[in-house]
């Protein structure tokens, strides 16, 4: 008995399937990263400034400070007080380790100043060097809704 062999021909098949899984995980990465920057942004009406430069991106952590109309100050949605704001640059350094931690005060142009100024005599006694404010370019609107550009 003798056998007959046939050729096979080769096929050619896509499989999409971890094409989808990427695409869904990067989906979902983009929701959960877009409410994160929901949660730093308090609604603030920032100062205008005229003159400055774009930041430049930075190593490390990030410590954004919210100085409110009334002279609260709110980082990671959470009231603080000057202890406890020092409290928590000194817990951030110690983190950051060599990249070293950077501050960005987001102050309300109707805040008392001296707020601002607790801030960084906070930031001074930590060591923290990189320190910003956020402030918006004249005609922006406010800056009521962003996180405006730190100078």
């Amino acid at each position: 008995m003798r056998l007959i062999r046939t050729r096979r021909r080769p096929t050619c098949e896509i499989n999409i399937t971890p094409l989808i899984d990427i695409v869904f995980l990067l989906i979902i990465f983009s929701m959960v990263l877009s409410q994160f920057s929901k949660l730093r942004a308090e609604k603030l009406a920032l100062p205008e400034a005229r003159k400055g430069a774009e930041p430049k991106p930075v190593e490390g952590a990030r410590v954004v400070v919210n100085v409110l109309p009334d002279g609260r100050m709110v980082v990671f949605r959470r009231q603080q007080s000057l202890e406890s704001l020092t409290a928590l640059l000194a817990a951030k350094a110690a983190q950051a380790g060599p990249a070293g931690v950077s501050v960005v005060i987001r102050g309300d142009r109707r805040s008392p100043w001296r707020v601002a100024g607790r801030v960084l005599q906070a930031c001074a006694a930590r060591g923290i060097a990189r320190v910003k404010v956020a402030v918006v370019e004249p005609g922006e609107g406010g800056g009521t809704r962003g996180t405006g550009r730190a100078k």
